[in-house]
């Protein structure tokens, strides 16, 4: 189920990256590789994916803020 939703991922991953970026001070690339990391592993046991972005950003955020 995770190949459906990683062509639309893709293009919204950059920009959710670059915003957590600048939101956390954090740099884009890190941000980045733990984005893929939460899409991924969100991807790969949704049943329903239209959210996983979302949330894969909310997990992102919560990470970085605990270091």
């Amino acid at each position: 189920m995770a190949e459906s939703v990683l062509p639309v991922a893709a293009k919204s991953a950059t920009r959710f990256a670059e915003t957590i970026a600048k939101e956390t001070e954090t740099p884009v690339e890190v941000v980045r590789l733990i984005y893929d990391e939460e899409f991924n592993a969100l991807a790969a046991e949704a049943r329903i994916t239209q959210y996983v972005g979302v949330i894969a950003s909310r997990r992102v955020k919560l990470r970085l803020q605990k270091h």
